[in-house]
């Protein structure tokens, strides 16, 4: 399962974890392997306002635009599969989490990774205090383990 931070390059926003084709290269080798890549249904909404947002306060026309179009591509595209946030345990787990982490769209994530047992690619460090150590991955562990 993937954190939102690996779409934003579609939505035109550029992360310090990787380069946006490095990324690119790195999903579309793991689907021609086979392997199915997961997200949570939120993750493309998450994407578009952080992406819209930043456009917006640089003033850039042209980044609302990469945003939409990121938000296009992702909802309509069949390269992951979303997974429902409406699943009642994905809540119940999702609110255990907001009690204590302050981002809803990442208790939505590490819960619906939690719940379905899908290892969680993420970057963020406090993902393990929530779905524990051997469901969770960093971007330059995944891309470790394509080379092995």
């Amino acid at each position: 399962m993937l954190d939102t931070s690996y779409m934003l390059p579609v939505f035109g926003v550029d992360v310090g974890i990787d380069s946006a084709a490095s990324i690119q290269a790195t999903l579309s080798r793991l689907v021609a392997k086979g392997t199915e890549l997961y997200i949570s249904d939120l993750s493309p909404f998450e994407a578009f306002i952080k992406s819209y947002r930043i456009a917006e306060k640089i003033r850039d026309e042209r980044g609302k635009e990469e945003a939409k179009l990121g938000l296009l591509f992702v909802a309509k595209g069949g390269w992951a599969t979303r997974i429902d946030h409406n699943d009642d345990e994905i809540i119940e787990e999702a609110f255990k989490v907001r009690l204590k982490h302050n981002d809803p769209f990442d208790c939505f994530i590490f819960a619906t990774a939690k719940v379905r047992n899908i290892p969680l690619v993420t970057e963020d460090d406090s993902a393990p205090d929530f779905i524990g150590n051997g469901l969770v991955m960093t971007w330059a562990v995944l891309k470790k383990s394509l080379r092995a």
